[in-house]
């Protein structure tokens, strides 16, 4: 048996051979698959190197897209944020600026009117005070001339008794005068004085 270990029972093939395996024929058959084999497994590897070498590509391609991509995002979001920074400010400060504008125009128009109706009240004063002294005054006409009147009503009263007064002092006079010439003529006294 050239091929091995002889056959076991009723021809079955020795254990761990079969024809297949012939030494001559496995040598041409084990070189052409073995090349076959290898040149498949060398393009497979090729295939594997280049399919990793692009899976590499194409995953460093995406990272550099997703750090472009997420940089770009960054930057407006950055931008974003700083611009609407910029105008909340700038909103804040022409809010400050227009209430400031606003609270000093009211102030202004405030004093304005303070002043006027300071002015107005001290005019009023004014004239009140002036129409109080020539009220005064007028009384104090009215009271000269009533005094005046009243003096001049006393004079007359008083000279008027002064008159009577004389009058009667007169008439006493010539009453007693003819009562004493009566007697001296007469002789008698008749009434007595």
């Amino acid at each position: 048996f050239p091929y091995g270990r002889e056959p076991v029972g009723k021809g079955q093939a020795a254990a761990g051979l079969s024809e297949d395996l012939i030494p001559g024929v496995a040598a041409v058959d084990g070189f052409a698959t073995g090349f076959a084999a290898g040149f498949l497994a060398t393009a497979f590897l090729a295939a594997g190197f280049a399919a990793g070498f692009l899976a590499a590509t194409f995953l460093a391609a995406g990272f550099a897209a997703g750090f472009l991509a997420a940089g770009f995002f960054a930057a407006t979001f950055f931008a974003a944020g700083f611009l609407a920074t910029a105008f909340l400010a700038a909103g804040f400060l022409a809010a400050a600026f227009f209430t400031a504008g606003f609270l000093g125009a009211t102030f202004l128009a405030t004093g304005f009117l303070a002043t006027a109706f300071l002015a107005a009240g001290f005019l009023a004063t004014t004239f009140f005070a002036a129409g109080l002294a020539a009220t005064f005054f007028a009384a104090g006409l009215a009271a000269a001339f009533f005094t005046t009147g009243f003096l001049a009503a006393t004079f007359f009263a008083a000279g008027l008794a002064a008159g009577f007064f004389a009058a009667g002092a007169v008439a006493i006079f010539f009453f007693t005068t003819m009562v004493i010439l009566l007697n001296k003529l007469t002789g008698k006294s008749r009434f007595f004085v």
